[in-house]
């Protein structure tokens, strides 16, 4: 989907895009084929043949860092698509709200195969993190671009974020999905075990606290409920990224 974006470019406001495609041209490689456009200076077009080539190069060799950087971040999401194995599904759990004075107990990453979950005081660490993430080209969370991913820089100052982020919280709500994540689940037919199903960010905290006091399940039952977390990203994204694509 990104190769079909042309605000992403620098100059390439939305009425410029909509001149471009006034032209026919829906694709990077269609407009590397047309010639100059009509409506568009040969300054900028020339500008934006080398940025086409450029950002087509970046795709072939996956260089997420690139991307990282001169996406926008609100048109991160357009990455799925192209990115598709190298998706990682990043939840964590935290002792409270507030990054530098709450602790993270938990950290689930899901590889779409493999579920790893990272917990404090046993091997939860910065390298354990980067180790999970190996691969990543994007990051996709649940209101992780406001809560996670601040909590984990605070946590492991220094540990490199450089890869695009698809926020499903953010992205939801640009196609009418709104509320916390079970509500979206709900909403498009996503259903957790009932075990876990009444589980919420309050109780998490009380399970990691349980654990401490040496509760024998309170910390088997809190991977669970992160798993669920973590694994449900997987089935939401690529929902909302359906979604989001058709109204492009």
């Amino acid at each position: 989907m990104i190769r079909r974006h042309f605000s992403v470019f620098a100059g390439i406001g939305p009425a410029r895009e909509q001149v471009i495609r006034a032209a026919g041209i829906n694709h990077w490689d269609e407009f590397l084929e047309a010639g100059p456009v009509p409506g568009l200076s040969e300054r900028l077009y020339q500008s934006l043949l080398r940025q086409i080539r450029e950002w087509t190069t970046a795709l072939d060799r996956r260089d997420a860092a690139f991307f990282a950087g001169s996406v926008p971040k609100a048109a991160h999401w357009a990455l799925f698509d192209e990115f598709g194995d190298h998706v990682r599904y990043l939840d964590i759990e935290t002792t409270g709200l507030s990054p530098g004075w709450d602790q993270v107990t938990v950290v689930g990453i899901f590889d779409g195969e493999h579920y790893t979950a990272l917990v404090q005081g046993q091997g939860l660490s910065a390298r354990a993190i980067e180790d999970a993430l190996e691969g990543c080209k994007l990051l996709v969370t649940y209101f992780g671009s406001v809560f996670d991913v601040p909590f984990l820089r605070a946590a492991y100052a220094g540990m490199p974020w450089d890869f695009p982020h698809f926020d499903l919280c953010f992205a939801g709500r640009k196609v009418g999905l709104r509320g916390g994540l079970k509500t979206i689940e709900r909403a498009l037919g996503i259903h957790r075990d009932s075990g876990i199903a009444d589980i919420d960010g309050f109780e998490a905290v009380r399970l990691w606290r349980a654990h401490e006091r040496g509760h024998p399940t309170a910390l088997k039952r809190l991977i669970e409920y992160n798993e669920a977390d973590t694994r449900n990203l997987a089935r939401l994204a690529p929902l909302i990224y359906e979604r989001l694509c058709a109204g492009v």
